[in-house]
């Protein structure tokens, strides 16, 4: 399998930049791989856990938020708001941001701000459910 080069960059940090055989994504419509040689794409991404097999044999896994990917000859580019490693993750901060969208969401606001608390939530639960994933060993080789 040829590599690739893959950048997941957020506005605070570059979280990879580096060789990768296989990449997969969360888009709209489902989870999405990508390998060397993959045909062009501009993408928004959703919420959701990043994969990633770097050529050592290294699984990685993030929980990215939402952005856009851009697959070129030149690589690819991963573009998101956050993008963290499970042990970046703190547990307890994440169920108290779902659980304060959450009451948010029921109560009576304006649809903006109705649309902000459904992205905070969704960005919560996601954290919540990679960290899970990765203390099950779920994604480990």
């Amino acid at each position: 399998m040829n590599a690739f080069p893959l950048q997941i960059l957020s506005p605070e940090r570059a979280f990879y930049d580096g060789p990768c055989l296989s990449l997969t994504i969360p888009l709209e419509d489902g989870l999405y791989g990508i390998q060397a040689g993959h045909a062009p794409l501009v993408a928004a991404v959703v919420p959701g856990q990043v994969t990633l097999l770097t050529p050592e044999g290294e699984r990685l896994i993030c929980a990215i938020s939402q952005g856009m990917v851009n697959v070129s000859g030149a690589g690819v580019r991963l573009l998101c708001e956050t993008a963290l490693a499970p042990e970046e993750i703190d547990e307890e901060v994440e169920r108290r941001r779902a659980q304060l969208a959450a009451e948010d969401m029921k109560g009576k606001q304006s649809y903006k701000d109705y649309m902000l608390s459904q992205l905070v939530f969704a960005r919560a639960v996601n954290n919540l459910r990679v960290k899970k994933q990765d203390a099950a060993g779920i994604n480990q080789q």
